[in-house]
């Protein structure tokens, strides 16, 4: 059962931009009425100049919602176009190797290098929604799709 979703911003730091947090409360909002609850790692609210030019951070970020033992899922914020960044701080030292524990890890396009990078360290992860693109909608309710996974990951 899930119970605490780690979010994590792998590619983009729009997460952390003033414009969106009121996208950001209603995902929030609709986290928590399904009874789970939402930690965001230490960088994913950093913005957008800081995630682009922090790369090692997104990966400790990401590290350390494996290696977290409360956290049951991984959300990611949103794709992009510069996860690659993170492969040295992740594989140099078998990093990501050791960090992994078996979790949900759910998130698409740019992400799809991290489900890649999860693969090879024997991970099976799922290539879905990510919190601002599908839980965050600003219609009165998540697509259909977004609803039937955060009931039944």
């Amino acid at each position: 059962m899930l119970r605490t979703v780690g979010i994590v911003s792998l590619s983009n730091g729009i997460l952390g931009e003033d414009f969106i947090s009121h996208e950001v409360e209603i995902g929030l909002r609709r986290l928590r009425a399904y009874g789970l609850t939402v930690r965001f790692m230490p960088h994913a609210l950093k913005g957008l100049d800081y995630v682009k030019n922090h790369p090692e951070k997104r990966a400790a970020d990401l590290l350390q919602a494996f290696r977290d033992p409360e956290i049951d899922m991984i959300l990611c914020a949103i794709g992009g176009d510069d996860t690659y960044r993170l492969l040295p701080y992740l594989f140099d030292h078998n990093q990501l190797q050791d960090a992994v524990r078996d979790k949900v890890f759910l998130g698409f396009s740019d992400t799809t290098i991290n489900h890649l990078m999860l693969h090879k360290v024997g991970l099976r992860s799922f290539y879905g929604q990510s919190f601002i693109s599908d839980i965050c909608e600003l219609g009165p309710e998540m697509y259909p799709t977004a609803v039937h996974t955060s009931k039944n990951c």
